[in-house]
């Protein structure tokens, strides 16, 4: 009876051998070892790999596929290697992949290229729940690390970790539950991936006139990572990943200077992306992420949110922070009774006791954009027009409700026309009352008012879950 997979392992253990004199693994038998590998089908290319691996030959298969010594005549290309990886990213399952990425990160002094050039194979390649098993089985690897270089009056730091770039592009691949699954793999080393997601590069410059440092960074990988958790339904776990963005936009927004000066070069287009990606997170499910931001105890606070919402002002890019304002008075699709909703009950998880979340949140909201506001600038001029063009987006949002098309929708526009009313009264009367501070005005736009009377048009229940959160978020949140 034949053993494929025994006879494959073998015949590259037989290629691997260097006993004798000056026997030494050829660039002929390294692609045999290669083509050995990619022949098999898939269940027996995974089990080849595991018993190389049990057998430690593994290790030498990657030392000998990235040999760059005249005695051993080369190792693979880079398209060779990458055709290579390629195959085994379609062919093993995640367990196994790991095992391959640690191997060529033990050949390569750390493997920055072959391990990272395997997870972008895997993101290319691999089906979506091999990808998740992957990030699983190199959760462990992943940290903070960063590779050096140097060279005559040089040297470059660059601020990736291998395994949590390769990570990182497996992460931004996925989409819908299995990005979900992926994110709940990866857990508390999501930090460390978002960090390499930005590919920061620091260089020193030596001369007799002293040395000149610079820092440059590609968001590419950040922004594709915000965008595969955008594609979930999991609201809860959003929030966490805005969070942990926003701690990563803070360490760009936050690079002025070192020691010796330093040159900052393409920090805008960095935080735009970053800004592109944490907005995506909350337009694809602003009222859920905002109620999750709101009552999280880690994100309570409203420093992340406020940090944001800072950035976005800084990027001049008001109405989009106005349109997000618009859907929790209105709900996501602008279809909802804005007095209804803001009124709405809900149980606090694990308890017996009610809160209105509808409301607290739009306080969350309104409390997060006003201490951006003043972060960003004291001149009370600037705040207003801030406000103003804030309030203006959010009003095109109000303005849907009762325009929806089709039966369906005039039914609901029906139910919603007297609180769509009652909103447009509120939002409009603060855009005229140019003259008031930005947080006032901000205040007095959120919450309905009743066309007849001039008054809210909410209950003390309603306001005060409004109120307190927005006190609390305007007195804590330090953008």
């Amino acid at each position: 009876m034949t053993d494929p997979v025994g006879d494959a392992v073998s015949h590259i253990h037989d290629k691997l051998d260097t006993s004798g004199w000056f026997n030494t693994v050829t660039n002929g038998e390294t692609k045999d070892i290669v083509g050995t590998l990619t022949a098999l089908p898939a269940d027996q290319a995974d089990q080849t790999i595991d018993r190389l691996q049990q057998s430690g030959d593994l290790d030498r298969v990657a030392d000998e596929v990235m040999d760059g010594d005249w005695f051993g005549n080369g190792g693979l290309s880079g398209d060779e290697r990458r055709a290579f990886l390629s195959d085994m990213a379609g062919k093993l399952d995640g367990d196994s992949l790991a095992a391959l990425s640690d191997a060529f990160a033990r050949a390569d002094n750390g493997g920055f290229d072959s391990v990272t050039e395997l997870g972008d194979a895997v993101a290319t390649h691999a089906a979506p729940q091999t990808k998740v098993d992957y990030i699983a089985a190199m959760k462990n690897g992943v940290d903070d690390a960063s590779q050096s270089s140097y060279g005559l009056g040089y040297s470059g730091t660059q601020l990736q970790d291998a395994e949590a770039t390769a990570v990182g592009d497996v992460l931004a691949s996925l989409r819908g539950s299995y990005a979900e699954a992926g994110f709940n793999a990866i857990g508390d080393k999501l930090s460390d991936v978002l960090t390499s997601a930005l590919d920061g590069q620091m260089t020193t410059i030596a001369s007799q006139a002293g040395a000149t440092n610079s820092i440059t960074w590609n968001a590419d990988s950040y922004e594709a990572i915000m965008g595969a958790a955008a594609s979930m339904g999991n609201a809860d776990l959003k929030a966490q990943i805005f969070d942990a963005g926003v701690h990563t936009m803070r360490e760009v927004r936050d690079t002025n200077n070192v020691f010796g000066g330093l040159t900052v070069l393409g920090k805008d287009d960095a935080m735009r992306q970053m800004a592109n990606g944490l907005t995506a997170i909350i337009d694809s499910d602003t009222t859920g992420v905002m109620d999750e931001l709101t009552f999280n105890q880690s994100t309570m606070d409203g420093s992340s949110f406020a940090a944001y919402a800072k950035e976005m002002l800084n990027q001049n890019r008001e109405g989009e922070l106005g349109q997000q304002m618009g859907r929790l008075q209105v709900g996501n699709d602008s279809s909802e009774n804005p007095v209804e909703r803001l009124n709405a009950v809900e149980t606090v998880p694990g308890t017996t006791q009610e809160r209105r979340a509808n409301a607290g949140a739009l306080g969350y909201f309104v409390g997060g954009v006003y201490a951006a506001t003043q972060a960003r600038s004291q001149d009370v001029a600037e705040q207003r027009e801030t406000v103003t063009a804030i309030l203006k987006s959010a009003l095109t949002v109000v303005d849907k409700v009762a325009s929806l098309g089709g039966p369906t929708g005039r039914v609901i526009a029906g139910g919603a026309a007297v609180g769509k009313e009652w909103m447009q009264i509120a939002v409009k009367n603060a855009i005229a009352d140019e003259g008031s501070a930005a947080g006032i005005r901000l205040e007095r736009a959120a919450l309905p008012v009743n066309a007849q009377t001039g008054e809210l048009g909410v209950g003390d229940n309603v306001a005060s879950a409004f109120e307190d959160r927005l006190a609390s978020v305007t007195r804590t949140a330090q953008p």
